[in-house]
């Protein structure tokens, strides 16, 4: 049995998606939910696709991915991003600098035209994680990155980065990371002495329980990916995906 060690990434504000992500030194499993929920405005949920793969990689996105304006789109910036050579550590620098320029001009505007909204669900608090993973040399990578906006002294909004970077700062075991809605997979954590074996079970109950307990924020069916010495493989996929 392995180790039970459990992360809470990202869960302040502007959260409205579940992530489960399981690290072992040979895989990474990504779960997620499938509901978007738009910041304010009239737009109804809706099913997205908040995994995806290119090449070797398997990515997760949780937060502001998207603007209804098309303006702003996370998804694109990685699949861009991960077709330029480099290694996922050096791929992941490039991202984080891209995104940065891009998000700060869309909370910017967010904030110009939507004071409200800006207030209430954005201000101070979290508003995007993107997760990076592929197995090269037989070892497992991990790159995550959180994006907490702030208010600079002057009345600028800047960002704040969260960042892990794995084997590095992966020194167990098996760990297991939560980013958005994750009261009820982290209290689930706490129950158990040890984590199970299948692992892809694990990852797949802990976003089903968030939807249990969350089901305005998330929503069915779950997705999840898997990368390991084989390459990289759908554990689940909605045909939209």
């Amino acid at each position: 049995m392995a180790t039970l060690v459990a992360c809470a990434l990202a869960g302040v504000t502007a959260r409205a998606t579940t992530l489960a992500i399981i690290r072992t030194p040979s895989e990474v499993i990504i779960a997620a939910d499938s509901l978007l929920v738009w910041y304010g405005g009239n737009l109804r949920p809706q099913l997205t696709c908040k995994l995806d793969t290119e090449g070797d990689v398997i990515f997760g996105m949780a937060g502001l991915v998207v603007s209804p304006e098309n303006d702003f789109d996370v998804q694109a910036l990685i699949k861009t991003v991960l077709g330029t050579p480099g290694s996922l550590s050096e791929r992941a620098t490039v991202l984080e600098r891209l995104l940065q320029g891009r998000l700060l001009g869309t909370l910017t505007r967010i904030r110009l035209e939507m004071p409200r909204l800006f207030a209430e669900q954005l201000e101070a608090g979290f508003v995007l994680n993107v997760t990076l993973a592929a197995v090269r040399n037989e070892m497992a990578l991990l790159e995550m990155r959180d994006f907490y906006v702030e208010t600079a002294p002057n009345g600028s909004l800047r960002l704040r980065i969260a960042r892990v970077s794995c084997p590095a700062e992966c020194p167990r075991p098996v760990e297991v990371f939560g980013v958005g809605e994750t009261a009820a997979m982290m209290s689930y954590l706490g129950t158990l002495p040890e984590l199970p074996r299948r692992l892809p079970a694990l990852a797949e109950e802990l976003v089903e329980l968030e939807i249990t307990d969350r089901p305005a924020l998330v929503g069915p069916p779950v997705d999840m990916l898997r990368a390991d010495r084989s390459g990289v493989e759908w554990l689940r996929r909605k045909p939209s995906c």
